[in-house]
């Protein structure tokens, strides 16, 4: 189970476009596609697999009208989700986004 403390790096299969607010998520090696709304999408651009889940719902709270027990929540559900997909991987330490 994701926690809090963990951080979220990203495939690097996956390819990331903006659409207005919202953006879509392409999985390279499988050609799957995934949208996110705008909470998501910021979501995206500020995982780094630096920031845990709790720095990054902080973060969210600073732009969005969100509580951080909320963001955290949400985080952690969305995290899942993306991980059951191949998207990203929780961690326990913090890794530089540009390995794997």
């Amino acid at each position: 189970m994701i926690q809090t403390d963990n951080y979220l790096v990203k495939d690097h299969e996956v390819l990331f476009t903006s659409m207005g607010e919202d953006a879509v998520l392409l999985h390279v090696q499988r050609g799957d596609y995934y949208s996110l709304n705008k909470v998501g999408a910021r979501l995206w651009v500020l995982t780094d697999g630096c920031k845990t889940i709790r720095e990054l719902a902080v973060l969210i709270t600073e732009e969005f009208e969100i509580t951080r027990e909320q963001a955290e929540s949400d985080i952690i559900e969305l995290a899942e989700q993306l991980e059951k997909e191949g998207l990203v991987k929780a961690v326990e330490t913090p890794q530089n986004d540009q390995q794997t």
